[in-house]
């Protein structure tokens, strides 16, 4: 799977958890919030993302561009367990 159909995956699998939830009936926010991070806590996800956002900034030093800074706090460390 490339890092772009792996980002989607995950995109596509969270957006089924969310229609999920904001189906009529009773609501489990704990479950909820279980099932997505399940999908995001994932490392070959964040090698994935990681992967395409190089290779755009490679792509925009390429072309001459300086690459957008990001507002987003550095990544951190997760550990497994």
């Amino acid at each position: 799977m490339t890092s772009q159909e792996h980002v989607l995956d995950a995109v596509l699998r969270a957006q089924g958890v969310l229609a999920d939830y904001i189906e009529s009936g009773p609501r489990d926010c704990a479950r909820t919030l279980s099932r997505l991070f399940a999908i995001f806590a994932d490392d070959e996800l964040t090698d994935a993302v990681h992967a395409l956002n190089l290779r755009a900034m490679s792509a925009e030093m390429r072309a001459g561009e300086s690459p957008p800074r990001s507002p987003i706090a550095p990544p951190c460390n997760r550990t497994s367990g």
